[in-house]
C-alpha cells in the first residue's frame, strides 16, 4: 500500500471507532436478498406459498378451459384494464379484445386449439399486496393414446398480475417461443 494511503484508510478507521461507526460487512445477495425484500413488501415464506398454490390454481383452470375449447374460460384469467399488454412474436397487443381475437384467428381459426396446454415450473413473486410477478413455461403437445406426447410449441412467458375483486388476472403477459419450439 502507498505510505499515503496507509495513513488515509487508518485515519478512516480512527474516525469510525471514535465517532462509534462500524463497518458491516455486506449483506449476501442470494437467499437473504431475497427475505428482505419479501419481509418491506409484507410478505413471507408462507404468503409466497400462498400466492403460488393461487396463481397454479388460476393457470391450471386456464389451461383445462384451453384443452375443453372455452375460449372465454382462457381469457377470463386476463385484465379488461385497456393498459393489458399482450408482448410476442408479433409485437405488442393492447387490451382483452385484441388479445381474444388473436386467439380466435390463430389457435382458434378452426374452431378450437389444435394442441392441449400445460404450464410448467412456475414460479411467483408478490410486488406489493395487490400485484404479483409469475414466470414459467408453456408447453402445446398432442397427447396420444400410450400416455405419451408429441411437443407442438414450448416457450417461456412472464406475467404481471393484479388483484382484482379477490382474483388475479393478467395485466402484462411476454410470452416467447423457445427456439425450434
Amino acid at each position: 500500500m502507498i505510505p499515503g494511503a496507509r495513513a488515509a484508510a487508518l485515519a478512516v478507521l480512527v474516525l469510525l471507532g471514535v465517532t462509534g461507526c462500524s463497518i458491516e460487512p455486506r449483506p449476501d445477495a442470494g437467499a437473504d436478498a431475497a427475505a428482505r425484500q419479501r419481509a418491506s413488501l409484507g410478505a413471507t415464506a408462507d404468503t409466497d406459498a400462498d400466492l403460488l398454490r393461487e396463481v397454479e390454481t388460476m393457470l391450471h383452470a386456464s389451461a383445462a378451459s384451453w384443452n375443453a375449447g372455452d375460449l372465454d374460460g382462457f381469457i377470463d384469467d386476463y385484465s379488461d384494464d385497456p393498459d393489458l399488454i399482450f408482448l410476442g412474436g408479433s409485437g405488442i397487443i393492447r387490451g382483452v379484445d385484441a388479445v381474444r381475437t388473436r386467439y380466435e384467428t390463430g389457435y382458434w381459426a378452426d374452431g378450437g386449439p389444435p394442441d392441449s396446454l400445460r404450464f410448467e415450473a412456475l414460479e411467483a413473486r408478490p410486488l406489493g399486496s395487490e400485484h404479483a410477478l409469475v414466470v414459467g413455461r408453456y408447453v402445446l403437445y398432442q397427447p396420444t393414446a400410450s400416455d405419451a406426447e408429441t411437443t407442438s410449441s414450448t416457450g417461456w412467458f412472464s406475467l404481471v398480475l393484479e388483484r382484482d375483486a379477490g382474483e388475479w388476472r393478467i395485466l402484462h403477459d411476454h410470452s416467447s417461443a423457445a427456439p425450434g419450439g
